[in-house]
């Protein structure tokens, strides 16, 4: 009772119960509640005009594609035949079927819900209490038809290990040429693994969104990564910052005038494409450099919404982010000159632009600032100033809208 105190949000003095959500696999739920003392004990219970959760009935035909677990009839209403169910279950090598009620840290009044079945045949090896962690299996064998229930604390930190985080690490093992591998990986990627590697998993995990395989256990970083995690942490992180770089930001970044003078033959050569695997926040800066010099000079060093033309307030914002395509980054037509305050309406989706170049402002997004608004309201409907040559793109203005239309 002083654990399901801890655990639960309920009152250690009192009666009565907790309510619940009783969640499963893939995505059911349905009401219940903590009875806190009932008699001699606290349990758990459900509508019983719902019946019983999916994850814990019988199924004629169970499989891990399916919420059930469990094979049998589920339609007796005989007690003597339901029991049978049951010893027909080690009839037929199905074996001794396990409930799981699990009770995750931040989620304070749900439980999810699974059930596994000891030493079954192998047309249900996909259930196997073997799956489990062994100190979940070490639960399993403290239970018996006297003490039917066990139930244990399990710790656990950092950043939770994944598949692709996984794969990405074994992918920096194997390597022998970090940056170019880095490159591979992508933003999201990137992202996750510099946060594993400032607090890396320990404990054992439990993934809600998968079934029978919803647990991992913590390994240890591997030992390549970790011996060089800091110089791998640095590299990544910098890649990040380069990568994500703002382009108001990249204005002020730091430049080198060789990159710079590179970029600008680029640009006159028509090739637009700056390699992930090249850059870094200098390089970030002197791209924007060389692109923010052709961008500006097209729109006549004038903001293409408000007009505004002292240079402090302007900024060559790029129409697909340089952190989208890799191949266009240096393209003048996938920039727009704007001032800073419209640049961050059109990084965010407050300001979009249509395919005939009309203003159109996204007022959900804008919501209820009345300042904002009476700075944003002029341009609604109104076009932007068509460059002196390249005019943006068909396809990044398309891009650009489906991108902020997906955040």
């Amino acid at each position: 009772m002083d654990a399901l105190a801890t655990y639960f949000p309920v009152d250690k003095s009192g009666v009565g119960s907790t309510q619940l959500t009783l969640k499963w696999w893939p995505t059911g739920s349905a009401p219940g509640a903590l009875v806190f003392q009932s008699a001699d004990r606290p349990h758990l219970k459900w509508e019983t005009t719902l019946g019983a959760p999916n994850a814990w009935k019988m199924s004629l035909n169970p499989s891990d594609a399916t919420a059930e677990t469990i094979p049998g009839n589920p339609s007796h209403l005989d007690e003597a035949a339901a029991e049978n169910e049951l010893a027909l279950l080690k009839e037929n090598g199905i074996g001794q079927p396990y409930l799981l009620a699990i009770k995750v840290s931040n989620e304070p009044n749900t439980l999810h819900l699974r059930a596994y079945l000891e030493n079954p045949n192998k047309d249900y090896a996909w259930a196997d209490v073997g799956l489990l962690p062994k100190e979940i299996q070490a639960l399993v064998a403290k239970t018996s038809q006297s003490s039917a229930l066990a139930w244990s604390e399990f710790q656990s930190g950092g950043v939770a290990p994944t598949q692709k985080l996984e794969e990405a690490l074994s992918k920096l093992v194997a390597s022998n040429d970090l940056a170019f591998e880095i490159n591979t990986l992508g933003v999201g990627v990137v992202r996750r693994l510099v946060e594993y590697l400032k607090n890396p998993a320990r404990g054992l995990f439990f993934d809600p969104s998968r079934n029978h395989d919803a647990w991992t256990q913590a390994v240890a970083v591997p030992k390549k990564v970790a011996t060089n995690a800091e110089g791998i942490l640095e590299m990544l992180s910098a890649w990040l910052a380069a990568t994500l770089l703002g382009d108001a930001a990249a204005e002020t970044a730091e430049v080198s005038a060789e990159e710079v003078t590179l970029f600008r033959e680029q640009i006159k050569q028509k090739n637009y494409e700056v390699p992930d695997v090249h850059t870094t926040v200098k390089t970030r800066g002197s791209a924007q450099k060389a692109f923010a010099e052709a961008v500006k000079a097209n729109y006549g060093s004038r903001c293409a919404i408000t007009g505004i033309k002292n240079k402090s307030f302007l900024v060559a914002a790029h129409i697909v982010p340089w952190s989208i395509d890799q191949t266009i980054r240096l393209d003048p037509s996938n920039g727009i000159c704007l001032s800073l305050l419209v640049d961050r309406a059109f990084e965010y989706g407050h300001l979009q632009i249509d395919d005939d170049l009309t203003i159109r402002i996204d007022w959900d997004r804008v919501g209820d600032d009345d300042a904002l608004i009476s700075i944003l309201l002029p341009y609604e409907g109104k076009k932007i100033q068509a460059p002196k040559v390249g005019k943006p793109k068909l396809d990044y203005l398309q891009r650009r809208r489906a991108l902020v239309t997906s955040f």
